[in-house]
């Protein structure tokens, strides 16, 4: 058995727990970050062009793991940059991003996993981790579906 998952998993179950007050939060991060990659799976959810608009600023959280503030940009192809400010822990490293949009189009924030991305998603934009720019792909679909209310995925106390 590898440590390190186990650790990571456990790292940030308890950061969850720490700024929710409940272990129900860390569980439901963890399960929460595995059910939208399930996702990509139903039809109609992907997004396959980046969004007309997004907010300047967006959480950005590690999968199970601490959320940090994202500065949000264009590139020139009209495709979005997500700028991941702070320092992620040495031993996270990131392959991509996923922007996740609500039914209304709202941006809810963006996941980061450190597995490889989707094999067939379509890029919508880049993620800018320390020196690294990583793939960002793009979901639409109802929270409901992979968080609880009460254990928000990305929460508003992150963007100042």
């Amino acid at each position: 058995m590898r440590l390190a998952p186990a650790l990571v998993c456990l790292l940030g179950l308890t950061a969850a727990c720490q700024r929710s007050g409940g272990g129900a939060c860390g569980f439901t991060a963890i399960a929460g970050a595995t059910m939208l990659l399930q996702q990509f799976g139903v039809p109609h959810q992907t997004l396959g062009v980046p969004p007309d608009q997004l907010p300047p600023r967006l959480v950005a959280r590690i999968a199970a793991g601490p959320a940090y503030e994202g500065v949000v940009g264009r590139m020139e192809d009209s495709r979005w940059v997500v700028g991941v400010e702070g320092n992620l822990p040495p031993t996270i490293r990131p392959q991509f991003g996923v922007l996740i949009l609500d039914l209304a189009g709202t941006a809810r924030g963006v996941m980061l996993y450190e597995s490889e991305p989707i094999r067939g998603a379509p890029t919508i934009g880049q993620l800018n981790v320390d020196s690294l720019m990583l793939p960002l792909l793009g979901i639409q679909l109802d929270p409901a579906g992979y968080e609880d209310p009460r254990c928000p995925l990305f929460p508003d106390s992150i963007i100042p």
